[in-house]
């Protein structure tokens, strides 16, 4: 299983709480969020405690107050659904695009 990391598609599902423990956000239930790792889609603090990991594994990130980029702490709740590598376009554009998974011919539209 390839790790999370420059270039990579990453899947995630999480939960998001203040400094008081409040839940913020929760996406666990929901379908995963993709980002491209190493665009500016996600904070990049956020997405460096998230390299290396794998498919399957969960981690608990900080962004605190220290780090100068905000006024409160959060805590998310990550969970890795998924890792590949990004395609050509996406590195390009710099985020995921959905392939359209019917068999592409010539002239298709292989991007949605």
């Amino acid at each position: 299983m390839m790790p999370v990391a420059s270039n990579c598609v990453v899947s995630i599902r999480y939960t998001m709480k203040n400094g008081s423990g409040e839940v913020l956000e929760n996406a666990m239930n929901n379908n995963p969020v993709n980002y491209l790792h190493g665009s500016p889609g996600i904070q990049p603090l956020l997405q460096a405690q998230l390299e290396g990991l794998r498919k399957g594994e969960k981690k608990t990130v900080y962004l605190l107050t220290g780090s100068g980029i905000t006024s409160d702490d959060f805590i998310f709740e990550v969970v890795i659904d998924d890792v590949r590598p990004a395609l050509q376009e996406e590195i390009i554009l710099g985020y995921p695009v959905k392939i359209n998974l019917v068999k592409c011919e010539v002239d298709c539209d292989c991007y949605s």
